[in-house]
């Protein structure tokens, strides 16, 4: 079951670079982009939703997983 998570996962975000800035974009509902910051703590910033949501724990469990995404992502490195 591991290897379907970590398939949805892959469809589920991208990241991608936008000028100066590394962005992530969640790519199903509810749908976000945000700056990915490197420091002592690693975060998700200047969140815009892309998706009109009330649910807080629905957008608060699409960041804990777009955090883990970040933790398990391997960049492709030509």
């Amino acid at each position: 079951m591991t290897n379907l998570k970590n398939y949805n996962e892959k469809l589920d975000f991208r990241i991608y670079q936008e000028g100066e800035n590394q962005v992530i974009e969640k790519l199903t509902y509810p749908r976000f982009k945000g700056l990915i910051t490197f420091g002592p703590l690693s975060d998700i910033e200047a969140i815009e939703l892309l998706d009109n949501t009330t649910d807080p724990l629905e957008l608060a469990k699409a960041l804990r997983e777009a955090g883990e995404f970040l933790l398990n992502h391997k960049p492709n490195i030509n």
